[in-house]
């Protein structure tokens, strides 16, 4: 039995306008929020921080060491023989070179962990987002927005999923 065009095409626009009088819903998440205030991030900052300390800490050693060689060798100038002084001068200039490429590659290193803490806390969000919309039978979660009405701002539960995901509770005012 063949069904005609029109018939066909009334079909499809009632079936359309039931759909939408069920109404769609819809979710937003703050993603900057996600990454500042989320447990994950929050574990993942302090453990960069750890991770780099020490190196961190022989840079400035390093620093204060040329500092105070630069301070010596301005007071003794005028005493130290030409040879003594290029030496001087050369040493320092050989510490700063160093201290100039431990802190470029300090920063390199910093910003490679960051983008891998990135991705994680990403896949992790994208988890506790998941189960959040599924709870919440959302249609459509969108992760950036000009705007969005703070009635429709899920940003909170996910917090609240990724510290469940985590083991621990979310932080205050969360």
């Amino acid at each position: 039995m063949k069904i005609p065009g029109g018939l066909l095409a009334g079909a499809l626009v009632l079936a359309a306008a039931c759909a939408a009088a069920q109404g769609v819903k819809i979710g937003y998440v703050n993603a900057s929020r996600i990454e500042n205030e989320s447990v994950p991030a929050r574990r993942a900052l302090e453990a960069l921080k750890k991770e780099f300390a020490p190196r961190e800490k022989q840079i400035l050693d390093l620093q204060k060491r040329i500092e105070a060689d630069r301070e010596r060798f301005d007071r003794e100038r005028d005493k130290l023989p030409p040879a003594e002084l290029r030496a001087r001068g050369g040493a320092i200039a050989e510490m700063m070179r160093q201290s100039d490429q431990m802190a470029l590659s300090l920063a390199d290193d910093i910003e490679l962990r960051k983008n891998e803490m990135r991705t994680r806390l990403d896949e992790e969000a994208n988890l506790a987002i998941k189960a959040v919309a599924e709870a919440g039978k959302y249609d459509l979660i969108l992760q950036d927005a000009t705007y969005a009405r703070p009635g429709i701002d899920i940003t909170g539960p996910v917090l609240k999923e990724m510290a469940r995901r985590a083991g621990t509770k979310p932080g205050p005012g969360k």
